[in-house]
């Protein structure tokens, strides 16, 4: 068995078990500081090997699970008028969103989304936009044949037409932590200035790069404030409430969970795992992979 498969099969195993037990015990925040939950996703194809994908079906069978369960897809529209305005937001809200503009959010997710009338939000790098370089991930994939294209400009009319709002990811896919502070700037201005030319409308929200708080800093947050967003999102895991930080807000990375995985992740049972995005959580997990063969860049 090659080491990413037994790597998310243990996952799901320590994240049924944790879950469980905190559910057992009522260790779950309360429901006003679970107003959003925020979904991560990033390629949605059948592709194998291929780390950070849920399969086809599984993306289909999750998202047929939000309504089951009593979750609903609100826009990113509602939660910027949630944190600007303090509009209400519905009950269950919950928004999906897709890192890094993979073609395999328009030619597989997204028909999947319009069957249940699911808004969506995907956070592009334009640096990716121009031409067909891969993700500096996806390189050792490419080596093993494994090919996961990219969107380009001409697709983000599509996306947005499909009902999936295309935002800012910055420019080269690297996180704000290891730049300097020039060139950090540099990515949050100009990938907002770029897209809002093609789109021809405002961009407001920023996704930090990979995202942990090893990822980024609060100065970080604030560059992203003064550029003019309205929202930013990490990776930390976790709801939001009222008092969240718009410019921190948590999200779920969501992985081929079997549906009480799925069920126990979004009902907060799992949110102990946290404790891998903090920053000395963020080098032990990246130790582990690198031991595994499972790192990525």
């Amino acid at each position: 068995m090659r080491a990413d498969r037994a790597k998310q099969l243990l996952k799901n195993s320590v994240y049924r078990a944790l879950g469980e037990a905190a559910s057992g015990v009522g260790a779950v925040e309360g429901v006003g500081e679970r107003a959003l939950r925020v979904l991560m996703y990033h390629k949605v194809n059948d592709l194998w090997p291929n780390p950070t994908t849920v399969p086809t079906r599984a993306f289909a069978e999750q998202m047929a699970l939000l309504g089951q369960l009593g979750y609903t897809p609100v826009s990113l529209d509602s939660v910027r008028d949630y944190y600007l305005d303090g509009a209400p937001l519905t009950p269950g809200a919950v928004l999906i969103t897709f890192d890094d503009g993979y073609r395999d959010n328009l030619e597989n997710a997204l028909p999947i989304l319009r069957e249940h009338g699911y808004p969506a939000v995907v956070f592009v790098p334009i640096g990716y936009l121009d031409d067909r370089r891969p993700l500096p991930h996806e390189d050792s994939l490419r080596l093993l044949g494994v090919r996961n294209e990219t969107v380009d400009w001409d697709a983000l009319a599509e996306l947005e037409a499909g009902g999936i709002r295309v935002e800012s990811h910055g420019i080269a896919h690297r996180p704000l932590s290891d730049l300097e502070p020039a060139e950090a700037a540099r990515e949050i201005t100009l990938s907002k200035l770029r897209l809002e030319e093609r789109l021809g409308r405002e961009v407001e929200a920023f996704a930090f790069v990979k995202g942990s708080l090893a990822d980024y800093r609060p100065e970080h947050a604030s560059l992203v404030q003064q550029a003019g967003y309205k929202l930013a999102f990490s990776s930390v895991t976790g709801a939001n409430g009222p008092t969240t930080d718009r410019f921190r807000l948590r999200r779920y990375n969501i992985e081929p969970y079997p549906a009480r995985t799925f069920e126990l992740v979004l009902a907060g049972a799992c949110d102990v795992i946290s404790v891998k995005d903090t920053v000395a959580g963020t080098h032990v997990r990246r130790a582990v992979n690198a031991a595994l063969g499972t790192a990525s860049r």
